[in-house]
């Protein structure tokens, strides 16, 4: 919003339109970085299941597990 009203003349800074904005009862809705989804009909390899939803091994250091869903990558 400061940036717009800099475009339009204004000589103001960040911490007047937070004041003014919170006068106002006005938020910022932000734009989504990137939408989460999942592309389940692809011709990647999948991996085995080796777990087989046996989550409660017999010692430690037995199984390690991780999720690398969301990593923010250049592809997308």
């Amino acid at each position: 919003m400061m940036k717009q009203l800099r475009k339009e003349g204004f000589d103001i800074d960040r911490y007047r339109v937070r004041s003014l904005m919170r006068k106002l009862g006005l938020v910022v809705k932000r734009k989504k970085r990137f939408v989460l989804t999942t592309d389940s009909k692809h011709k990647q390899p999948v991996a085995d299941n080796l777990l087989n939803r046996a989550f409660y091994p017999a010692a430690q250091n037995q199984v390690w597990i991780t999720d690398i869903t969301y990593i923010w990558t250049l592809q997308g």
